[in-house]
């Protein structure tokens, strides 16, 4: 049996002390919040479950898929199944997201379509004759999402959708950022999705191949949302550790990081750790500067060059207890991003005749977004909701705000030589693993956070 330290009680560090503690290992799972569950848990204020963002469990990884849905077994209806719904304001238009062929030629009127056809083709033939020439290729590497946008969708599409909206959302511009600001798992394959469109093949669960699928087929997955919000989750995963002799600190903040020959020591500001192994999923902006010994000076300056969006969460409560006609709906040209409406995922996120619609705001770290007042904030966010005419000021209750400081890894141009030098540093460190979201600096899905633990919560099992 191995002693190892979890930092961070997210999905990836949860689903790490998960398996180790099932082959029997001692997990101990350290989290610098009172609440385990990172940026998958609920909050509860008053009557309300808020959660950070829409999320909705779904995966084509069959052992992912059987061992969370297996924690609502003996309570089936707690874990109902809930098909994902969503939009783009796009145009004047409500259409189908994530963008598709479908949306594209059917839900954006008469002129879009012809010009996204159009603009498609001509990108379509350049790209194509430029593969032939090996001069001309770009660097899969260095591609910036306006590259990537152009040479899959044409410059009309990236001019009129993923300009607008990408800047809109990291503050950013496009031409500065990498195109996996996009989720491998999120990027629209113009083929993949004719053919899931014409074809109407639907993955059985049996058939899942793991990170094998395009957003539109993830998409059209079996969905699931907890009834009392997606933090239960991660809260019954918590009891799944515990129950296997695991152990889990809140209120419990690593403050260093210390390298040993033989083992290594924890230090927080409630007692130290002397362990076999450590898992960590907090940022590595963060995470860097807690070695002692202290990390070559390059390594920390390329890890503090790799930078986290913020979010700032506006909660309204409303009398109006039908406001979209879907789960959750993009905008462009707003001072929000995503407007969500709880009431489609659960309606006990809310007490009855109530809803409650999450408003997401990004914003970078101490920025003048983040800055803002709460009522600020509301004030700035409902103005446009009442010009879309989703909501008008009486039908709101009251509202509510959070905010976090590290959310979405920032893919800029060239990040990755950043990246690989932070990896270089880790790569060297014994029995010391960084994984998940912040840890890999990996922007994916809550099922992807899952195997990630399991995978390093395996390769320490099979060491020992």
């Amino acid at each position: 049996m191995k002693k190892v330290i979890v930092i961070g009680a997210g999905i990836t560090g949860l689903s790490a002390a998960w398996k180790l503690s099932e082959c029997g290992h001692k997990a101990i799972v350290i989290e610098s919040e009172g609440q385990i569950g990172g940026l998958a848990k609920s909050v509860i204020i008053d009557d309300y479950i808020l959660d950070i963002g829409p999320h909705s469990f779904f995966s084509e990884d069959k052992e992912v898929y059987d061992k969370i849905v297996g924690l609502f077994k003996e309570e089936k209806s707690e874990l109902p199944f809930s098909k994902r719904t969503v939009k783009m304001y796009f145009k004047g238009k409500y259409v189908d997201y994530p963008l598709s062929v479908k949306s594209i030629l059917f839900q954006t009127g008469i002129l879009s379509p012809i010009l996204s056809t159009l603009s498609f083709i001509k990108s379509y033939i350049k790209t194509s004759l430029n593969s032939f020439k090996k001069k001309n290729d770009i660097d899969e590497k260095n591609l910036t999402i306006e590259e990537w946008a152009i040479n899959n969708f044409g410059k009309y599409l990236f001019l009129n959708f993923f300009k607008p909206y990408t800047e809109q959302f990291w503050k950013l511009k496009t031409s500065e950022l990498s195109h996996k600001v996009i989720p491998s798992s999120k990027k629209l394959d113009f083929a993949k999705t004719l053919k899931h469109l014409l074809v109407k093949k639907y993955l059985e669960i049996s058939k899942r191949e793991p990170g094998k699928l395009s957003l539109v087929e993830r998409e059209s997955l079996p969905s699931y949302y907890p009834k009392k919000g997606f933090g239960e989750i991660a809260k019954r995963i918590g009891r799944e550790v515990l129950k296997n002799n695991g152990e889990i600190l809140t209120n419990c903040k690593a403050q260093e990081i210390r390298i040993g020959e033989k083992s290594l020591e924890i230090i927080t500001n409630k007692q130290n750790f002397i362990c076999d192994y450590v898992i960590s999923t907090i940022p590595l902006n963060n995470l860097i500067k807690k070695f002692n010994p202290k990390p070559p000076d390059l390594v920390l300056k390329c890890s503090q060059k790799l930078e986290y969006l913020s979010l700032v969460l506006l909660y309204i409560i409303t009398k109006k207890e039908d406001v979209l006609n879907c789960q959750y709906c993009y905008f462009i040209d707003r001072p929000y991003n995503r407007i969500s409406e709880m009431n489609n995922f659960s309606r006990e996120t809310s007490p009855k005749s109530e809803n409650l619609l999450s408003v997401e705001i990004s914003c970078h770290y101490k920025d003048e977004t983040w800055n803002l007042s709460d009522q600020e904030i509301y004030e700035r966010c409902i103005k446009s909701i009442e010009r879309d005419e989703l909501l008008k000021k009486s039908d709101v209750v009251n509202f509510k705000i959070l905010r976090f400081p590290s959310v979405y890894p920032i893919y800029k141009k060239n990040y990755d030589d950043n990246l690989e030098e932070v990896n270089k540093f880790l790569d060297k460190l014994k029995n010391f693993y960084s994984i998940g979201r912040q840890g890999q600096f990996y922007y994916g899905d809550i099922d992807q956070m899952a195997r990630f633990g399991f995978d390093t919560a395996d390769k320490i099992d099979i060491n020992n």
